[in-house]
């Protein structure tokens, strides 16, 4: 991992990663959206180009969109 500080450049290879939040409990519904998110990421894919998948989830302010990653990630453990 390299940091960029205004002393100059260091770089660390032993950096934590922070343990996520839960999702909300009052989190309800969107099994659509989850569903097709967990199918995507959990499609078996030959092409060693696309083996990496990405997902665009985007909407306006306020509606959940962090919420529903929160939860994927939790179901998908």
């Amino acid at each position: 991992i390299n940091y960029y500080t205004s002393a100059g450049n260091r770089t660390t290879s032993n950096a934590a990663i922070p343990i996520k939040p839960n999702s909300s409990v009052r989190f309800t519904g969107r099994t659509d959206v989850l569903a097709t998110l967990k199918k995507h990421f959990t499609a078996e894919s030959n092409d060693k180009l696309r083996s990496r998948k990405f997902f665009l989830l985007y909407g306006m302010g306020g509606i959940g969109k962090t919420q529903i990653c929160l939860r994927l990630i939790e179901e998908m453990d």
